[in-house]
């Protein structure tokens, strides 16, 4: 018997986005963002760091995202998901205990493409 996800724990609405390539009228590569599904999710700030990468001081912050089982959602291709003004740039998806009943969206704040 499947395991409930209480609805109470996903109290935010995201995007998920998928970065697509098309020509423009003039044959050139021109990337952009579509929407794949809007749903409700939980953001958790899990981390935050700085470092120097030669003369510029950079920033990092790792975020898990939970959000109901999406059978077709994978990291092959370029995605992330958008919360307010906020891209996060998904780098590894995890299904818990391979139950389809929740995925962990880890996800990287900073590196998304804006657009």
């Amino acid at each position: 018997m499947a395991r409930m996800v209480r609805a109470g724990k996903f109290d935010k609405v995201v995007k998920i986005q998928r970065q697509t390539t098309k020509l423009n009228n003039y044959g050139s590569v021109v990337q952009s963002w579509e929407d794949l599904a809007t749903i409700r999710a939980s953001i958790e700030p899990l981390q935050g760091r700085e470092y120097f990468s030669g003369p510029f001081q950079m920033g990092e912050n790792i975020t898990r995202v939970r959000i109901r089982y999406q059978p077709d959602l994978t990291v092959n291709r370029k995605m992330r998901v958008k919360y307010g003004d906020q891209f996060l740039d998904i780098y590894s998806v995890i299904d818990s205990k391979e139950r389809h009943e929740e995925l962990q969206l880890m996800c990287k704040e900073g590196e998304a493409h804006n657009g």
